[in-house]
């Protein structure tokens, strides 16, 4: 089996998993999930088999990997990966090493108590703050070394490659403050900015005296993608799949340490690029209600696309069909998935208002059945979504905030999107188009319908010479309704569905 990798051609980037195109229809699982076997194989895998999903993003922590300083226990990242290839199910593995959300909750017990050497970061006023600072050499070192034994394991355990990325580490940052006051950052914020960045933004002088009021920012953002550089290059020199790291988004009220200071928001990005090149991807993790902005943010600079974390709403349902088709994305992910199958209770409002996430985020009403037809619908024509991703043949679209409607351009027609009303019991408005040849387009999604049109300086008219309804399984095309009569339009209700439709220019 051939190791998984990314191929890069213009700005398209392609997984290959086995040497062969694969889309990510995932779902994440909740933080602790995958420290129990035994809770996922009662807890997780029965509820996510309705959801057509074909990989899981898991986490694989540090403080379980590494108990004892220098022993490592792979039992749990084994497991996963037998119980992945049961359900016939790919894997992403999220390292949770130094930092979580801006913390250090699942270094190991031996790093935490040990302050002297693995120094925690502190805020203006001296009071420590629970995360590892990025400066702390001692502790990225051991880090990287934990990150290598993994990834060297892997590289021999996980034979079948079900594993197909890691991201590294998860959501970084510094929370509560725009940067470090430790010692060593005070140190460091008051030399000049070092050779790299200098020469990078072509400065010199102090961080304040080449940054102003982005200094602060700006040195987290060096020295978190540095350390990152460092774990991420030793994981991928003994087993080189493809490395990610996930960003908590830059939000209201636009301050950093109301979201992670340092962290890959979008607006970085050149800075995480420049200096962790190790790092393949930025990825977004996007609970804000306006999800093409944020894949627009992420898909500058000719970043690929994955969304490890989305809302676990009735959106996803729909966003998805954007992320696919607009975005070109390499996947999408939903988190807390087994919840969303078992149509399990929402978070506490409390603790998603401390996170700075809108409650209606996890709103999981009938969030399952939707997604997974959704994730039906386009799992079994995977090799046609591969084909035209990035391409001006497919376009995808999901309803955005106050949207009633849009216009979807192809070379020779035009197509007038309507959305359908929101209604709290069914997802927004959303689909993607294929252009399958000058006359015949193929169209998906749920809720919203369409007007074919001719282009603005074509004095002719468009005419239907068929729709069919159908399916695609194992990226065939399945036949079913011949549409006529009353049922000759292009329209989708809350069921994701298919049609395939040619047209005819008349004058």
């Amino acid at each position: 089996m051939q190791i998984p990798t990314l191929e890069i051609t213009g700005k398209k980037a392609t997984l290959l998993s086995d040497g062969k195109p694969f889309l990510m229809l995932a779902g994440e699982a909740h933080n602790s999930s995958g420290s129990s076997l035994t809770y996922m194989k009662e807890s997780v895998w029965p509820y996510l088999r309705p959801l057509n999903l074909n990989t899981l993003v898991v986490t694989v922590t540090w403080e379980l990997l590494e108990p004892v300083p220098g022993e490592f226990d792979f039992s749990l990242p084994d497991g996963l990966i037998q119980q992945a290839e049961e359900e016939g199910v790919k894997l992403v593995f999220l390292w949770f090493g130094l930092w979580k959300n801006g913390m250090s909750t699942y270094v190991p017990d031996w790093v935490k108590q040990d302050r002297g050497t693995y120094f925690f970061m502190r805020d203006r006023w001296g009071k420590p703050v629970n995360a590892v600072s990025p400066l702390c050499q001692a502790g990225v070192e051991r880090d990287a070394a934990a990150f290598t034994a993994l990834m060297s394991h892997l590289k021999e355990f996980d034979v079948n490659r079900t594993v197909l990325m890691v991201q590294v580490e998860n959501e970084m940052g510094l929370l509560g403050d725009c940067r470090d006051f430790s010692p060593a950052a005070e140190k460091a914020y008051a030399e000049a900015v070092p050779t790299d960045a200098a020469d990078f933004c072509g400065v010199n002088g102090t961080w304040d005296e080449a940054f102003g009021e982005e200094a602060p920012e700006l040195f987290m953002t060096y020295h978190y993608a540095k350390a990152t550089q460092q774990i991420a290059a030793a994981g991928k020199a003994v087993y080189p799949i493809p490395l990610y790291v996930n960003a908590w988004l830059e939000q209201h009220p636009w301050t950093p340490g109301t979201y992670p200071a340092g962290g890959p928001i979008a607006r970085h990005m050149d800075w995480w690029k420049q200096f962790a090149p190790a790092v393949d991807f930025q990825s977004p993790d996007i609970y804000l209600p306006d999800f093409e902005a944020v894949c627009r943010e992420y898909t500058a600079m000719g970043n690929p696309l994955f969304i490890p974390e989305a809302r676990p709403s009735q959106d996803s349902a729909s966003n998805v069909f954007s992320a696919v088709g607009k975005f070109g994305a390499l996947g999408f992910s939903p988190f807390a998935i087994e919840t969303v199958g078992k149509e399990g209770p929402s978070p506490d409002k409390s603790l998603l208002g401390g996170l700075n996430i809108m409650a209606e985020a996890f709103n999981h009403y009938r969030s399952g059945e939707y997604l997974g037809l959704s994730y039906r619908l386009l799992g079994g024509m995977t090799e046609l979504l591969c084909k035209y991703r990035c391409t001006s043949h497919m376009m995808g679209f999901t309803r955005g905030i106050d949207e009633v409607g849009g216009l979807v351009k192809f070379s020779k027609y035009d197509f007038r999107i309507d959305y359908m009303p929101n209604s709290v019991e069914s997802p927004k408005g959303g689909g993607l188009i294929i252009e399958l040849s000058d006359d015949e387009f193929l169209f998906c999604g749920l809720n919203y319908h369409v007007t074919p049109l001719s282009k603005n300086n074509d004095p002719s008219h468009v005419e239907y010479v068929s729709i069919t309804e159908g399916r695609y399984e194992n990226n065939v095309w399945i036949p079913e309704r011949q549409l006529n009569g009353d049922e000759f339009r292009i329209m989708f209700r809350e069921k994701p569905s298919v049609l395939r439709c040619r047209f005819l220019r008349c004058r």
